[in-house]
């Protein structure tokens, strides 16, 4: 394996909301955990982007309970972050039968930095060999089986959107490590002679390594990475507490800058589709008639349930009950 530690990965990369945000999406959305999985001088090291253990499957638990199982888990998240680094996101087969999928982060495929996720289920038919293999390990069989057929099974639509959170973790990762490369060049220049950071030159980068890829970001054709990844983020989960400041620090840029690469390729103001896109979901929870509007609005974004009254007026010319009611009464004409 042609890998190469590169600099040292910052921990402060693992603690940033913007990762924890998307790791607690992937478990939100389909009961998986995140791992970030990369080279460094102390060897392979992987970390969980959600630290809550009941994350973790029983199947992995078990074929990790051994010191044989958990050698074998670590050398086949090393052997698949290296094939996703040399040919983009893919669905793989680990080594105790289950899937995984994986999506590369590092802009070389040297470095081969990749974001994992925990086992998925397969399908029955692979029962079989991984009952071959827990036996060489000695564990117990009716267990086994019994974890094995409990791994999260995803529709095609959910396994679509979570490959797309990893292509934004993997994003996120790349911009945080990119940030920290630009600032120790920095240091080593004299403060008259620092460079500011070339976001064109450095999204062309990012489009470049990302090619190939099947983007399943739905913003303009064209549009840099950064902003297909941040559209398909709002778009998923309309309520996180993004913000411009956020996104920015982020993708290490000003706000400033951010505000305008995205409005320049979605034709509106960050805060305007991101407003869009919390009144279509408020939508679609006032459909949900067990859900009061203080529940509604916390889960569209809002915590304070008047400014999202206000704001869902300003849209839609009536408060969020009366939208409810007429589009209950819509509902029920035959």
């Amino acid at each position: 394996m042609n890998c190469k530690p590169g600099e040292k990965m910052d921990d402060k990369i693992f603690r940033h909301p913007l990762i924890r945000q998307l790791g607690a999406l992937a478990a939100d959305m389909a009961g998986l955990r995140l791992l970030i999985v990369y080279p460094s001088d102390e060897g392979w090291q992987q970390v969980a982007s959600d630290a809550r253990p009941d994350l973790k499957p029983a199947f992995c638990k078990l074929f990790q309970s051994t010191p044989e199982g958990a050698k074998h888990c670590r050398m086949c998240h090393i052997l698949m972050s290296v094939a996703a680094c040399s040919g983009g996101p893919r669905e793989q087969r680990c080594h105790a039968g289950a899937s995984v999928l994986v999506c590369p982060s590092a802009n070389t495929a040297s470095e081969c930095v990749a974001v994992v996720s925990s086992c998925l289920f397969t399908h029955p038919e692979s029962w079989a060999g991984t009952r071959v293999r827990g036996g060489k390990l000695g564990l117990d069989t009716e267990a086994l089986k019994q974890a094995f057929f409990a791994l999260p099974k995803l529709s095609p639509e959910q396994n679509r959107l979570l490959l797309a959170v990893m292509e934004a973790m993997s994003l996120a990762v790349a911009l945080l490590r990119q940030h920290r490369r630009l600032e120790t060049q920095a240091a080593k220049e004299p403060a008259g002679h620092r460079r500011p950071l070339d976001l064109k030159t450095f999204g062309e980068k990012m489009d470049a390594a990302h090619h190939g890829r099947g983007s399943r970001t739905s913003a303009a054709v064209g549009a840099p990475l950064l902003v297909r990844v941040v559209c398909e983020l709002v778009q998923q989960r309309p309520g996180l507490p993004l913000s411009v400041k956020e996104l920015a620090a982020a993708a290490r840029v000003t706000p400033n800058h951010f505000t305008t690469l995205f409005h320049q390729h979605t034709g509106l103001p960050f805060i305007d589709y991101l407003t869009e896109q919390r009144m279509n979901y408020a939508k679609k929870l006032l459909g949900d008639v067990t859900l009061n509007i203080n529940e509604i609005a916390r889960l569209a974004g809002y915590d304070d349930p008047g400014y999202f009254a206000r704001r869902f007026r300003q849209k839609t010319k009536v408060s969020p009950r009366v939208w409810r009611n007429r589009s209950l009464l819509k509902a029920q004409r035959p």
